[in-house]
């Protein structure tokens, strides 16, 4: 039985009229429920307008050939039986018949092309105009849970009509007069999947996960730009194609990668097609690839629903807490769910979402570091020793006193500079039910918002600190007050983390200013050593000075006990004297007189000889050069 082009001329045009449905209905839920992804949807369905636009042409004008090809065999078969079918007879007649079929011709030759040209065009800008909207556009909260749920009934209904017209059309185009209908079915059946994919995202995002929207939104585009590039593709590729006469011509706007959806048994024949080439006999006629194309499909289900049903378990490793979440919702915030293997129920209705509990997590402040950490890097005020360095407004020296009845309690009056302060915090979760389900805050990102408060209070203290305090003896002081302070505003905003640690890595000026301030601390540091060395020379000066005024007051009172101790001497030897000389007078004179000889010289030999013969004193003093060494000379003898 010879087929008809009536019936897919009438599908297309049905299906063109769907497609034109669809836009307006879905543009119109996308407003409604202020769905990006819906709107992208809608541009979606006008795209594959065209496809069925060129589909019912073609198929109308192969109706039309149809009906002049039986005009032209029943105008032969009357003239061949010898009756006049027309006044008008001859070659002009003849070649009247065949127009439409020439037309046809023009059509699938020139047309069709033309079409597919205008569908990538359109997919391309297209996906291109909404990808800079969906970049621009600002996220904006979802309507209602009503609103949400019948736009997702709607999208679920146009995909099961979108979804039932493409099975019909894939069915049709197993014909091959009904061949090229297969284009648009492969564009339903996308339009069917990401009308289910959209309404999911809704309801998801109707569960606290309003970000699925937007990333469904920037799907959609890549897709749409995807197919846009396969059908230039396709269009370039026929160039290169051979044409055999009678043999069918894929036109450029049917969709490859969708026809994988809309008929996957054809992968397994073009595998089988393969391996028959391979192994040099029909695989496909084998037992075991009829059962595999058979059940492959129940297999491909089985698996799908095993891998979901995984999902029924989580395990938590060591060191972390899981709170379990159903349908966005936690459930056990009082008793968070241990390390261990866990049941609760499938994706999507629960979800855990663990917390290192017991791992020490770290907060960089007013710094980031190099990717590559293990390159060691000299830590020098000149040479850029951080990936990224964010400088504070530090004072450069506090107010004096007199300033402070003026200025008032706490404020800095003065010159302001620039430092970089590298800063570094160690925290760790102490309550997962705070830290992530705060019950009258809430924060989306807590660690975010720990390092916002961490830089905060560094700013803060930064301000109304100065740079001798924070470069110097005051950094212990920074760390400690930091912590008080950021554990502070951390159980105000009911962060429920404990702060382990505050460190300062380094406190320096910024590195384009760092050799100026270079040369300003060294000369601050010669001026100190200058004083301190002035300091000292004072204290030398003065301690020299004390010594020797001590000794010069030891040595006069030295002086006066000796004075005092000779006079006393002497007048007492006076009066010994005296009784010698009143004992014994001339010896006591000789005495003396001898002794006055030995004690004034010594180096002369002296010889006394005692005679009654002479009357008068002889002196002889020898001055003769000693020839030889006395006998008793360096044996430690003494003479008497």
């Amino acid at each position: 039985m010879k087929l008809s082009p009536r019936r897919a001329e009438n599908l297309s045009l049905v299906a063109l009229l769907l497609g034109l449905v669809c836009f307006v209905l879905t543009l119109w839920l996308a407003k409604w429920s202020n769905s990006l992804a819906a709107q992208i949807e809608a541009w979606h369905f006008l795209g594959g307008s065209t496809i069925w636009l060129a589909l019912f042409m073609q198929f109308r004008q192969r109706r039309l050939a149809d009906e002049e090809r039986l005009d032209a065999e029943a105008y032969q078969k009357l003239r061949r039986q010898g009756k006049n079918t027309s006044v008008f007879e001859g070659t002009p007649v003849e070649d009247s018949l065949h127009l439409a079929e020439r037309r046809l011709v023009w059509l699938e030759k020139y047309l069709v092309p033309i079409f597919a040209i205008l569908t990538a065009v359109y997919m391309l800008a297209v996906s291109v105009w909404l990808f800079g909207k969906v970049k621009a556009d600002e996220v904006t909260a979802l309507a209602g849970h009503g609103v949400i749920l019948q736009s997702s009934v709607f999208l679920i209904a146009m995909g099961l009509l979108s979804f039932l017209f493409s099975r019909y059309a894939s069915g049709m185009s197993r014909q091959d007069v009904w061949r090229p209908i297969r284009a648009g079915g492969n564009y339903l059946i996308g339009n069917a999947i990401l009308c289910v994919v959209i309404a999911v995202g809704l309801v998801l995002a109707d569960f606290r996960y309003s970000s699925i929207d937007r990333i469904v939104a920037y799907v959609l585009v890549v897709i749409m730009f995807v197919l846009g590039v396969e059908i230039v593709l396709n269009f370039t590729f026929d160039f290169f194609r051979p044409r055999i006469k009678g043999q069918y011509h894929r036109a450029a706007f049917e969709s490859r990668l969708l026809g994988l959806f809309c008929e996957p048994e054809g992968l397994l024949k073009t595998a089988a097609h393969a391996m028959d080439y391979q192994f040099g006999f029909k695989v496909s006629e084998t037992w075991f690839y009829k059962l595999l194309e058979r059940a492959v499909v129940p297999l491909l289900a089985v698996m799908v629903i095993a891998l979901w049903l995984v999902s029924c378990t989580v395990i938590i490793p060591p060191g972390h807490e899981g709170i379990m979440e159903r349908w966005g919702e936690p459930i056990n915030l009082s008793s968070p769910l241990q390390s261990g293997m866990h049941l609760k129920y499938p994706w999507p209705v629960d979800k855990v979402r663990m917390f290192a509990v017991e791992q020490i997590q770290v907060i960089e402040v007013g710094f980031e570091r190099f990717e590559d950490e293990g390159m060691n890097r000299p830590v020098l005020w000149t040479v850029s020793h951080w990936k990224n360095e964010f400088p504070f407004v530090v004072a450069s020296q506090r107010q004096s006193s007199m300033d402070k009845d003026t200025a008032g309690e706490g404020q800095i009056k003065g010159n302001f500079d620039l430092l970089v302060v590298a800063l570094v915090v160690h925290y760790r979760i102490s309550d997962v039910a705070k830290y992530g389900y705060s019950a009258e805050l809430g924060y989306q990102d807590p660690a975010k918002l720990l390092k916002a408060l961490c830089y905060r209070q560094a700013v803060q203290y930064a301000a109304q600190s100065d740079v001798q305090s924070l470069m110097g003896p005051g950094r212990e002081a920074t760390t400690q007050q930091l912590k008080v302070e950021i554990q502070s505003h951390a159980d105000k905003y009911q962060m429920g983390v404990k702060i382990e640690f505050v460190g300062l890595e380094s406190v320096h000026p910024p590195v384009e200013v760092a050799e100026s301030f270079e040369k300003v601390v060294s000369a601050l540091q010669e001026k100190q050593a200058s004083v301190l060395g002035a300091q000292g020379e004072d204290s030398r000066i003065r301690e020299e000075a004390a010594g020797a005024s001590s000794v010069m007051i030891s040595e006069a009172e030295a002086y006066s006990v000796e004075r005092a101790s000779l006079s006393r001497a002497s007048a007492e030897r006076f009066g010994s004297q005296v009784e010698a000389y009143k004992l014994a007078k001339d010896i006591y004179l000789w005495r003396e007189y001898l002794a006055v000889l030995d004690e004034y010289m010594p180096a002369l030999r002296k010889y006394v000889l005692a005679s009654d013969k002479v009357g008068s004193w002889v002196y002889e003093i020898d001055l003769k050069e000693e020839l030889q060494p006395d006998l008793f000379e360096d044996l430690g003898l003494t003479e008497d």
